[in-house]
């Protein structure tokens, strides 16, 4: 996909409607093909890898220790493996939320990683004023 984005001779519209997730930030990504338009529709979202796979992998030491430091786990050392697994969903989950909040499509659009943030109504009418920009470009 890199190279067929590298090597297009034409203008590429680029809409996120859901999850602008991963690789997809590498992949289509103006380093690769200035001529490209990114837009995001509202409420989309932008994530490198996602909250919950960030936190239990990126920060999995923030994790265990949030879990360590939890007031049930030391209060419950009888059922600590139990409590223990409980109590670290549960930090999964707000290191993830707090990962996710900072990784949105409005940071993506500060960045420079999106061009612009519109709304679903405008998706139609933007994709086909951005391919009619884009080959005016090509001409």
């Amino acid at each position: 996909i890199g190279r067929a984005v590298t090597n297009f001779d034409g203008p590429i519209v680029f809409v996120v409607v859901s999850r602008y997730h991963g690789g997809a930030f590498v992949v289509f990504s103006k380093a690769l093909n200035a001529a490209m338009e990114i837009a995001a529709v509202e409420g989309s979202v932008a994530s490198v890898i996602g909250g919950t796979p960030a936190a239990a992998t990126v920060f999995a030491r923030e994790v265990k220790q949030r879990t360590d430091a939890d007031p049930r786990v030391r209060a419950a050392r009888t059922s600590l493996a139990t409590l223990t697994e409980q109590v670290r969903s549960e930090k999964l989950g707000e290191v993830a939320a707090e990962f996710d909040a900072i990784h949105t499509v409005e940071r993506a659009l500060r960045v420079g990683s999106v061009d612009r943030i519109i709304a679903a109504r405008e998706l139609r009418p933007y994709v086909v004023d951005a391919l009619e920009r884009g080959m005016a470009r090509f001409r």
